[in-house]
């Protein structure tokens, strides 16, 4: 070959080499956190005197090694180890190291790896913690367990939030964030910031025993708190595309050998956000977070597992925000497990959509207020395959299952609850005449309480004797529901599980009953439940039809109608139907007839049945 050429062939694939070492990073300066103030939870760093500027470090070197041989991209410019951003205040950067750490002019620092991998957009948290460098043709880093892991979430959300998303991987182990050293708490700590399209997932959900040394004192991926009044994680406004799954969120739980400690205040998962005014124009900030899933998650021994609710919240200034109105669509939590919260969910906005499936609340009145699902505040809310109770009907019975404020409608699908003190509870303030309920399907034991002018709506659930107590202008449509177990089967039909008074015409105690339909008598002697016939407690329209009466009533069916029973009769003042072989007498009064000769229409007037 000529030595040329060789020489050339050897300089290009030199120069090729070279360039293939180079890694790629870019990313932009965020302020990222959630407050009351700001609509949205991440800011540009402005551009003025340059702090969206960044300096570049190596990593594992407390910031006290700048960076070398780095080359500026996608139109940003380098000096030395600082990179300003190109117009869109995007920073990018190629050198040949596999991280670096980086530096805000907040003075805010993130290890940050190169973009150039082929797993890109997956993280593990595991490899955010602090970091040793040594140096070799080679570099290699030794990472240290922190006390606290509130910076290494912090630098991954960092890294998602400048990628628009990711997964994070939260490795087998038990994580304490929110505190200095494990325990004090962090005075600048309000929570660990979700950012769009962001996918936390654990290694697995079985919830901990935190308080015991047996084997399950903790389960395999658990994040805790040490202190009252933080929260886990917070999502804020502008937020879409949100999951976390697989995972237990612990409150400021006592271990082993350690007194009680005060969870008020403290949540699993916290969303705030602001729909802003304008007070001069009186324009209107549209600010939408939707599209979340929490699926296979213990919530444990927090004030609240979720809590969603407007910024300001009992100080709104209605000129500079629309109160109660913030934007919080599209939620799904499915397969969740709230364990010892004082509230499993709590919803505080109108401008929001639930759907909440087989997922068990395990609620105390004890640990008050003992709530399930609490929404103060909602729009559409769907609970399906859901159950909540307490443990016993003693000193550990539960609070309430759903406790209903003001919504617009919530339908209940194939769920339960037992040793409660209420399974449902809607408020008077805001039961106004728009609010429906609508329950399918459904075993509830204990009270249903519903209060002011609301809907109802019951198909095919069972309930025990005297389960409801309705306000008189609550709306009631009734198909098929039953009450009591089978009268045969399972004698004794009480007001309340486990004794009480023997009930022997259970059904809907107060309400304006609109429609119900009906049930045969069943059992006898004192356990025997009564009839109830098909009810319609309003005007009956039959547009551009007739209303055929049974052809096949005789006298002597009338006259068994009205006999006395040990339930009373069949039939009061008011009835009316056909019979076949009636007759009237001189005095108007049904008689014994001839079918096909005689017929006449039955009225019941006056305890007599009349055939004029």
């Amino acid at each position: 070959m000529n030595k040329f050429v060789f020489w050339v062939v050897s300089l290009t694939l030199l120069t090729v080499t070279a360039i293939e070492a180079q890694n790629k990073f870019n990313g932009y300066s965020y302020d990222v956190g959630v407050n009351e103030t700001d609509n949205c939870s991440y800011r540009f760093l402005p551009q003025e005197n340059r702090k969206n500027n960044i300096e570049v470090f190596l990593a594992g070197t407390d910031l006290k090694k700048p960076a070398t041989g780095i080359t500026a991209c996608e139109l940003s410019t380098v000096a030395g180890n600082r990179v300003a951003p190109n117009g869109e205040q995007k920073w990018c950067f190629q050198g040949p190291e596999e991280l670096y750490e980086i530096r805000l002019s907040t003075g805010e620092s993130y290890i940050w790896p190169t973009m150039s991998g082929r797993d890109i957009g997956f993280y593990n948290l595991k490899d955010f913690r602090p970091m040793k460098r040594i140096d070799g043709p080679t570099p290699k880093y030794i990472y240290s367990e922190p006390a606290d892991y509130t910076s290494a979430f912090k630098n991954a959300m960092m890294i998602m939030a400048a990628r628009r998303g990711g997964t994070l991987f939260v490795p087998d182990g038990d994580y304490i964030v929110g505190t200095t050293d494990g325990n004090t708490r962090d005075p600048s700590y309000n929570g660990i910031t979700l950012t769009s399209g962001v996918t936390i997932t654990g290694a697995g959900s079985a919830f901990s025993n935190p308080t015991n040394n047996m084997p399950d004192r903790m389960g395999s991926t658990r994040i805790r708190l040490r202190n009252k009044d933080q929260a886990i994680f917070r999502i804020g406004g502008c937020t879409n595309g949100v999951t976390v799954r697989n995972i237990e969120l612990l409150g400021n739980s006592a271990l082993t050998g350690e007194a009680q400690r005060d969870t008020a205040g403290t949540y699993g998962i916290e969303a705030v956000g602001k729909w802003a005014i304008d007070p001069r124009t009186k324009a209107q900030s549209a600010n939408t977070s939707q599209y979340f899933r929490f699926e296979d998650i213990v919530f444990q021994n927090l004030d609240t597992g979720i809590f969603v609710h407007n910024a300001n919240t009992g100080k709104c200034n209605s000129a500079e925000q629309l109160c109660s109105s913030w934007q919080y669509d599209f939620v799904k939590v499915d397969r969740g497990t709230f364990i010892n919260n004082k509230t499993g969910i709590s919803i505080d906005t109108s401008n929001t959509d639930w759907t909440i499936a087989n997922s068990q609340f395990h609620m105390q009145a004890a640990n008050a207020p003992g709530i399930g699902i609490r929404i103060i505040h909602g729009g559409v809310v769907l609970i399906q395959n859901s159950f909540g109770g307490g443990f016993s009907y003693g000193g550990d019975i539960g609070g309430t299952f759903l406790h209903i404020d003001s919504v617009g409608t919530v339908t209940v699908i194939g769920s339960s609850s037992e040793r409660s003190q209420k399974s449902i509870y809607t408020a008077p303030w805001g039961a106004v005449s728009p609010q429906t309920l609508t329950l399918i399907g459904n075993v509830f034991n204990d009270p249903i309480e519903l209060n002011g002018r609301m809907n109802f709506v019951s198909t095919g659930n069972f309930y025990y004797g005297y389960t409801m107590k309705l306000a008189p202008d609550v709306i009631v449509n009734s198909i098929g529901d039953k009450f009591c177990h089978d009268a045969v089967l399972s004698p004794d039909c009480t007001d309340r599980v486990g004794g009480g008074n023997v009930v022997n015409a259970p059904g809907f105690n107060g309400g304006r009953v609109m429609f119900r339909t009906g049930r045969p008598p069943e059992g006898t002697g004192k356990n025997r439940i009564d009839r109830q016939p098909n009810f319609f407690g309003y005007d009956v329209e039959i547009n551009k039809g007739l209303l055929q009466y049974d052809p096949e009533i005789t006298f002597r069916d009338i006259m068994a109608m009205a006999a006395q029973t040990d339930a009373g009769t069949r039939v009061k003042d008011g009835a009316i139907l056909y019979c076949k072989d009636c007759k009237k007498n001189n005095s108007g009064i049904c008689t014994q007839g001839q079918a096909g000769v005689d017929g006449a229409f039955a009225k019941r007037i006056n305890s007599q049945w009349r055939c004029d």
